[in-house]
């Protein structure tokens, strides 16, 4: 039997999964711009960028297992920004621009090696606590903000720490993040403070 404050965590995350509009949300609003300045539903999004679609999430809360299928979602990879699921390995191809890194693209397979960040979400086995991984293919090291996304979807500034050049970086969370949203990825210069903040 599930229990009433799963089920209302439930509703609310799912309603903040498929009815977000871009322009309910400053974030969401960078995703998509246009010359007339109209607002586009994750729907219209999704025709000029690779959405999730039929994306299961299963993991461990408080009051239970939560799982659902998504059948559409927010790209995982879309200009500067990354966002990430439970249970999400993902391959990131990454250009150099002007501000950074951005014009992510999420790929199925690495075939550019030098230039693919590799990612990984995942629930602890047994535990609530959240892991991930990030690998840095670049010569030199990055950086970027990171915000974990709550039940009701708002985002919390949380601490990253740098992934120094060709190797990979763990972070953990001791409680369940249901998305994690990446921005601001940039390589650091040689004399900045190698430190775990947002």
């Amino acid at each position: 039997m599930i229990k009433i404050g799963f089920f209302t965590l439930l509703c609310v995350f799912l309603f903040s999964c498929q009815s977000t509009t871009v322009e309910q949300s400053k974030d969401d609003a960078e995703l998509v711009s246009t010359s007339e300045g109209e607002s586009f539903t994750m729907e219209n999004l999704c025709k000029v960028a690779k959405c999730r679609e039929n994306r299961s999430l299963k993991f461990r809360t408080d009051s239970g297992i939560f799982e659902q299928t998504l059948p559409l979602y927010w790209p995982a990879a879309y200009k500067n920004k990354i966002s990430l699921l439970p249970g999400d390995v993902l391959f990131i191809e990454a250009e150099e621009t002007d501000d950074g890194l951005g014009n992510f693209k999420l790929v199925d397979k690495i075939v550019n090696p030098e230039k693919t960040i590799e990612f990984s979400f995942t629930q602890m086995d047994e535990k609530l606590d959240m892991m991930l991984s990030v690998k840095n293919p670049f010569s030199k090291d990055i950086k970027y903000h990171l915000d974990m996304i709550d039940f009701s979807g708002k985002p919390h500034k949380t601490s990253s720490c740098p992934v120094r050049a060709n190797i990979s970086v763990y972070e953990h969370w001791p409680h369940v993040i249901p998305e994690l949203i990446l921005t601001d990825m940039h390589f650091l210069e040689p004399n900045d403070v190698m430190s775990c903040v947002y």
